[in-house]
């Protein structure tokens, strides 16, 4: 299973613990008759609490993990997802504070838990919501795409054959873009497999032609989902191409 896709079922269960958690305060907090044993619930509100804040350090290790090896330049929605994420943090660190050390603010805690709900609906929502809408839970491709301009025919690149560049693409491929394509299959995982990607007649996405210049202008502009890799050099990029023409 793709690293996304685990990702994406965990942060599914963080969304129905986040439910789970409104529930349960609600049902301390806003009911003058009580249908449930209140220590009983305030027990299971505290141990959802617990597995919300592992399963949030698990899913960031994923991400963080994804942007150090990938030095990925984060799109407009992953800033966003960033900074619900962020969000998260400080509330929750506020809830712990409030309940254990500042007992004076202990009222604010309703309001706080609504806000670290709502959050946790946008932080999830613009990654594995995202993910999971667009592969239809992993078991479609991304969507078909547009045509060749002539912008992208106005350079062109030779393809370079020897060892040392090959190996040095691979090592690239290995360390920037295997957490979401498959170098030898054409199944899709993230986004899809390269076997064969120049020896096809389109990109598997864009549907331009498949080109070493569209690969390059791929790599450095992505198009859709794919995150940008502008930082690379151009040898790196040579390099990365070298290699994606022996799959």
């Amino acid at each position: 299973m793709p690293v996304f896709m685990l990702k994406s079922y965990l942060a599914i269960i963080m969304i129905l613990l986040a439910l789970f958690a409104m529930f349960t305060m609600f049902e301390i907090f806003g009911r003058t008759e009580k249908r449930f044993n209140m220590e009983k619930l305030k027990k299971f509100h505290k141990a959802n609490g617990i597995i919300y804040i592992l399963l949030f350090g698990l899913i960031s290790y994923f991400c963080l993990d994804f942007i150090i090896k990938t030095k990925a330049e984060p799109s407009s929605r992953v800033t966003f997802h960033g900074l619900f994420a962020l969000t998260v943090i400080i509330l929750l660190f506020l809830k712990v504070s409030f309940v254990r050390f500042y007992r004076q603010y202990y009222n604010k805690i309703q309001t706080i838990g609504i806000l670290i709900a709502l959050m946790t609906f946008g932080m999830i929502g613009t990654s594995a919501g995202h993910y999971l809408l667009i592969t239809k839970f992993g078991t479609e491709k991304m969507p078909k795409r547009l045509a060749e301009t002539k912008k992208d025919a106005e350079f062109k690149i030779a393809i370079k054959t020897d060892p040392q560049s090959i190996v040095s693409g691979k090592e690239l491929y290995n360390s920037k873009c295997y957490f979401c394509h498959a170098a030898y299959s054409t199944k899709w995982g993230i986004g899809p497999g390269h076997k064969g990607i120049l020896k096809n007649p389109y990109l598997p996405v864009s549907k331009k032609t498949a080109t070493p210049e569209n690969v390059a202008n791929q790599i450095r502009n992505p198009y859709k989902d794919m995150p940008s890799f502008s930082y690379l050099s151009e040898e790196d990029v040579l390099n990365l191409i070298a290699y994606l023409n022996t799959l």
